[in-house]
């Protein structure tokens, strides 16, 4: 069972990274990819799974979000996701059955 973190948009990413370091070391640039390479190190670091898969709310087309991530994803009926919000709280719960489109690259 995969388990997908539907995130923020990839700029509010990006300028959270961008926030967070600006006040942890001034003055340092930082590389212009910044959030995928920070999630990359730490989920290694981390030892994620291969069934963790973190989404830019931006890279999901508009719509269903049980839809969007069998199809472009590959999540499968009973799949966890958890919504990202800078706004509220995060939001769990599992792909229902009958989901279509779980024919993407996982």
């Amino acid at each position: 069972m995969a388990t997908f973190y539907v995130l923020p948009p990839r700029a509010c990413l990006e300028q959270a990274v961008s926030d967070l370091f600006g006040k942890l070391l001034p003055g340092l640039p930082l590389p212009v990819d910044s959030w995928d390479t920070l999630a990359a190190h730490i989920g290694t670091s981390a030892g994620w799974g291969d069934d963790v898969f973190l989404v830019p709310r931006d890279e999901l087309p508009e719509g269903d979000v049980s839809e969007a991530l069998a199809g472009g994803y590959g999540a499968e009926p009973a799949d966890r996701v958890i919504e990202v919000s800078l706004a509220r709280p995060a939001r769990a719960w599992a792909l229902p059955a009958g989901v279509s489109g779980a024919t993407a690259a996982r």
